[in-house]
């Protein structure tokens, strides 16, 4: 059985912390979304419509100006409040969407998560097209204790 100082470091290493960002309006353009600051491990980059995209809206992210996805692909088209995104987290893979939920397995090439080591960095969307609204979510998980991400 380990010892307390052991249980504690085993509990802050598995610790995930989440940045949220509240429902806005994006438009056709590159957002600044989340800012980080030190190293962290991305689980899970993510949103959710709060209401109807203006059309065929496409999405693409960067994280540190590193590729989150193999393109942009399009998250507008028949999107209604309540449907979720998320990114594959991986160049190789495309940005997933769907109503009610969205499993997500190996099938859909989602990553074990994408490390972010600078010091000050950030994690960019760029929308296309048409407006979208929604929330935007990073599940993450602190390398170092001050990492931090934060609402750009």
């Amino acid at each position: 059985m380990p010892g307390l100082k052991g249980l504690v470091s085993e509990l802050w290493v598995n610790n995930l912390s989440v940045a949220y960002r509240p429902p806005e309006v994006y438009t056709a353009a590159a957002h600044n979304i989340f800012n980080i600051a030190g190293a962290v491990r991305i689980l899970l980059l993510g949103g959710r419509y709060t209401d109807a995209p203006g059309g065929a809206t496409t999405l693409t992210v960067a994280i540190n100006g590193v590729g989150g996805d193999g393109g942009a692909i399009d998250i507008g088209t028949g999107g209604v409040a309540g449907e979720v995104w998320v990114s594959p987290l991986n160049v190789a893979g495309a940005m997933l969407g769907a109503l009610g939920g969205l499993p997500l397995t190996d099938a859909l090439l989602h990553s074990k998560g994408f490390l972010a080591g600078d010091s000050v960095g950030t994690i960019v969307a760029t929308f296309a097209v048409n407006t979208w609204t929604g929330e935007i979510f990073c599940v993450y998980q602190k390398l170092t204790p001050t990492a931090l991400i934060t609402v750009a």
